[in-house]
């Protein structure tokens, strides 16, 4: 009994109740432990990623500017989702710091900071790396207010937890800056919403398309009646640059503001015409009529192509030490205004209105006899002008369709604006961090400093990267600049207008200059006028250690390949403006597709390279041999067109699992030869042993016909093999190149920025160049 004593029961008792209180707080401690461990590793996330941003803000802004310079050879696409990965990354940490915030005065505070700051920054990074369905197309340019639902229900989430959590809790002057960054945010968001809808009323933005279709009616309408119904134009012998009516900008000037018959007025109609594809011929169905009615004396007024021509061929160089760079300059920008002109005559082809001018003498003529001439002796130069002019006008239409532009075009006040009211966001932002500070005590205070930091710099970055490339050093207002100075004017606007628009027009010259010095100090190459095309060797393809290497490898198209492919196009008739399939001695391609055609010709061209050996490597200033000329046109095209079969078979003529299927089996069958000639393994030696073999050991006819059309070249004189096939690949690129696949190449673009064939599409889309079989003469 006496261990069951009343005094023995409270000491028992004072000691379990000891023990049990003890080990609650020894677990609660850990809990606690656990749980600031958590926090600080996500602290540290999320000011890694913040770091992260701040550096890709900045890059952006580097090559950014970079890219209007060197092109699209530029690592601008690659910053761009890299900064979108950064921020989606950021979402979740920053959810896991808001949902951990309770008792923490300081950090909740900082949080709902970051997250108005990141509101701002959402929607430009979002529409940074876009989808390329549907994004060339007449939809974008619509407004949609449901597309900005997700927008406003976040505001006004963010507005409740700040309404929940600071208002009535904070001091006065918390409260305060909270609502007017709330505000400001929200002001931000109807600003969005204004200028898209200002975009799509616009005449000079969402509306060019239905104008330009409209206005080329006018203009094909005056030359058919000067030249008697033929198309040439009663200028057929000067130069067609001087006498291009295409027009650069301007066009919202057309329209009557009445509605009724005006004593000017006339209604241009677009009849017989189906999308994207002309007049001439008819051949496809009715899709879309333009119905317009035009104030025919406004159409003097507008700035055209032969204006820009003659106008600045006049300007003189500002200074005798920079005449012949000055004089470039004023070539680039007369190129630019024409490429800024074919932008805008190409959109119609995306959003479905009539090209009536397609298949005209007028457009053919102004496509091969001025774009390709240019009046320059060199065929050097003239290529490399077309394929540059080409180009710009890829990267009109491939900006145009990003999220800023249009609101450039359609409102630049909206524009200035928009950057203004960021400023004043940030202004107020940093007032409130600075305050926030001085009445908070949380001992993460300076991690939570630097992150705001950080996130403004991000924020800062963006803006000026829009600011600067879709804007001030942007080619689209350089080319509206320069339709201001042509465009006539008072004697007061002449006097003080145009010498600030040269003025500004100079100054981005020599900042364009500086920072092509400052790339070449750091070693980096500036060739504007350069093409990247991808390479895929269907042998290199074969052999595993090498297709790890060269799954689609990168060079630069030769010049020499430009100026055959320019020469090519000279030779395409004005009248018909068809191409045929073209033919090469000792390949029977009758009955045969494009892709078996391609893969058996590539076939024998890699055939022959390796057969031919490894070519000497040119010394400086040594003048290439005609033959290594042929040689390297041929299998720089042939390896593109490979290419074309084995990653974008969406741009070929065939369809998609017809082109994968053939391109899979002659793999196959050329992976068998070779281990079957060569006791398994891989190497030069196989395909040596490959080209002796016979039609027993090749059960694939398009692998066979390849090599037994590399058995026949090889034969031949080897300048001569290289000729004919340097000529064979010119034109069969030249034929694959015209298509009504629109939807193929506006991914193409949106994608990878275009590649050679796209270019050639665009010019074959101007001209009116078209594919013709041989056996019926139809047209495809």
């Amino acid at each position: 009994m006496g261990l069951l004593s009343p005094a023995r029961i409270s000491q028992l008792d004072y000691c379990l109740r000891y023990f049990n209180m003890t080990w609650r707080q020894g677990e609660g401690e850990s809990n606690s432990n656990n749980h600031m461990e958590g926090d600080l590793m996500m602290q540290r996330a999320v000011m890694f990623t913040a770091v992260l941003m701040a550096i890709l803000g900045g890059t952006l802004c580097v090559v950014g500017l970079e890219r209007l310079i060197r092109g699209r050879s530029t690592l601008f696409s690659m910053v761009r989702f890299l900064l979108r990965f950064t921020f989606v990354l950021f979402l979740p940490l920053l959810s896991y710091m808001a949902s951990h915030a309770e008792g923490k005065e300081g950090q909740l505070q900082f949080v709902l900071l970051w997250l108005l700051l990141i509101e701002l920054v959402r929607k430009k990074v979002e529409v940074m790396v876009r989808s390329a369905d549907g994004s060339f197309s007449r939809a974008a340019d619509r407004f949609r207010p449901m597309g900005h639902s997700d927008e406003v229900t976040r505001l006004v989430w963010i507005g409740y937890l700040i309404y929940s959590s600071i208002i009535g809790q904070g001091s006065t002057l918390v409260m305060t800056m909270f609502s007017i960054l709330w505000l400001l945010a929200l002001a931000k968001l109807g600003q969005r919403v204004l200028n898209e809808w200002r975009a799509q009323e616009s005449l000079a933005a969402a509306g060019s398309a239905h104008l330009i279709s409209g206005y080329m009616q006018h203009v094909l309408e005056e030359e058919e009646s000067q030249s008697g119904g033929g198309g040439s134009g009663s200028g057929a012998s000067t130069d067609p640059m001087a006498n291009c009516k295409y027009l650069v900008m301007g066009e919202e000037k057309l329209v009557l503001k009445k509605t009724g018959q005006q004593p000017n007025s006339k209604v241009l109609t677009t009849p017989h015409c189906g999308y994207g594809v002309g007049r001439f011929p008819h051949d496809q169905d009715e899709q879309k009529h333009v119905h317009l009615l035009i104030d025919v004396n406004k159409v003097k007024s507008l700035v055209t192509v032969n204006q820009i021509w003659s106008e600045l061929k006049q300007t003189p160089a500002p200074l005798c030490c920079f005449s012949n760079r000055w004089r470039n300059f004023i070539d680039h920008l007369r190129f630019l205004c024409l490429s800024f002109s074919f932008f805008k005559l190409l959109r119609r082809r995306f959003e479905h209105y009539p090209m009536v001018e397609v298949g005209s003498k007028m457009a053919r003529r102004l496509m091969l006899e001025g774009l390709l001439n240019n009046h320059e002796k060199e065929p050097d130069r003239n290529a490399i002008n077309a394929f540059r002019v080409l180009q710009l006008e890829l990267d009109f239409l491939d900006n145009y369709y990003q999220a800023g532009v249009p609101v450039v075009i359609s409102a630049p006040w909206l524009f200035f604006v928009n950057f203004l009211m960021s400023l004043l966001f940030v202004s107020i932002y940093v007032f409130a961090v600075l305050v926030i500070v001085t009445l908070g005590a949380d001992e993460n205070l300076g991690r939570y400093i630097i992150i705001a930091m950080l996130l403004v710099i991000t924020l800062l970055s963006i803006e000026i990267t829009e600011l600067l490339t879709v804007y001030l050093f942007s080619n689209w207002f350089l080319v509206h600049l320069l339709c201001l100075y042509t465009a006539p004017g008072s004697c007061l606007w002449n006097c003080l207008a145009k010498p600030i628009i040269c003025s500004f027009i100079a100054f981005r010259f020599l900042v364009f200059n500086s920072f092509k010095l400052m790339l070449r100090l750091t070693g980096r190459q500036i060739k504007t006028t350069k093409i990247k095309i991808k390479q895929v060797s269907i042998l290199q393809d074969c052999e595993p250690i090498k297709k790890l290497f060269a799954w689609a490898s990168h060079v630069t198209l030769a010049t020499e390949a430009k100026v055959a492919i320019v020469e090519s196009l000279k030779g395409i008739d004005l009248g018909t403006g068809n191409v045929s399939l073209p033919h090469i001695s000792g390949f029977n391609s009758r009955g045969k597709t494009a892709t078996e055609i391609i893969l058996a010709c590539h076939l024998a061209t890699e055939l022959l390279d390796m057969a031919h050996g490894k070519r000497k490597k040119k010394k400086k200033k040594q003048q290439r041999q005609p033959e290594d000329c042929d040689r390297t046109v041929a299998t720089t095209l042939s390896r593109f067109c490979m290419y074309l079969v084995a990653r974008a078979p969406e741009l070929l003529p065939d369809n998609e699992p017809w082109v994968s299927d053939r391109y899979e089996e002659v793999k196959s069958c050329l992976k068998e030869a070779s281990r079957r000639c060569y006791c398994g393994a891989w190497g030069r030696q196989s395909w040596k042993a490959v080209m002796e073999t016979n039609k027993e050991h090749l059960k694939n006819p398009t692998a066979w016909a390849g090599v037994k059309l590399f058995q026949q070249v090889r034969t031949e004189d080897s300048a001569a093999a290289w000729k004919n096939l340097a000529e064979f690949w010119v034109k069969l690129l030249i034929y694959l190149a015209p298509s009504n696949d629109v939807e193929g190449h506006a991914n193409a673009l949106a994608s990878s920025g275009g590649d050679l064939i796209t270019c050639l599409w665009a010019f074959c889309t101007h001209a009116g160049i078209r594919r013709q079989h041989e056996d019926d003469g139809n047209q495809v």
